[in-house]
């Protein structure tokens, strides 16, 4: 499992960087964050809904490069499928190490036969991925309080 998780980061991660094949000067590795960060910018909560996502399919490559989903898989089995629920969804992600909630919109969960896969992109910007259970999805009445209370 966690060998499948890693995998799956790194590919990304890969596809994210791997824009000209070329050895990364400090300027360009500053470069390269930057686009990662243009890419996964803030998300203002009073717009998270408005969050890209790809639903009822697994991403292309493509969107996996422009920002609008995160996991990518390359050649899915029969076993690799998007997970049934329409995104984006608002969260708690809880780091399992350091047990600290974040509150995150989903923009993709892939199911496997090892394990269900949640991308996510947290307010404050950039993006993650974890095992579902890390994550506790809000009700639209908890949706709602969590808007009121950020307009006060």
């Amino acid at each position: 499992m966690k060998t499948l998780i890693f995998t799956v980061l790194l590919l990304f991660l890969f596809i994210a960087c791997d824009n000209n094949k070329k050895v990364s000067t400090s300027n360009e590795k500053k470069a390269e964050q930057k686009s990662i960060a243009e890419l996964y910018p803030p998300i203002q909560l009073k717009d998270w809904e408005k969050t890209p996502v790809i639903n009822g399919r697994l991403p292309t490559e493509e969107e996996t490069k422009n920002g609008n989903s995160l996991l990518y898989y390359p050649n899915p089995g029969p076993d690799v499928k998007p997970y049934n629920m329409t995104l984006p969804k608002l969260a708690y992600y809880t780091d399992a190490k350091t047990k600290k909630q974040t509150l995150v919109v989903v923009i993709q969960i892939v199911q496997t036969a090892q394990d269900t896969m949640v991308a996510y992109r947290p307010l404050s910007g950039l993006n993650g991925a974890s095992i579902f259970r890390d994550f506790r999805f809000l009700t639209e009445e908890e949706v709602k309080n969590v808007q009121l209370k950020t307009k006060q």
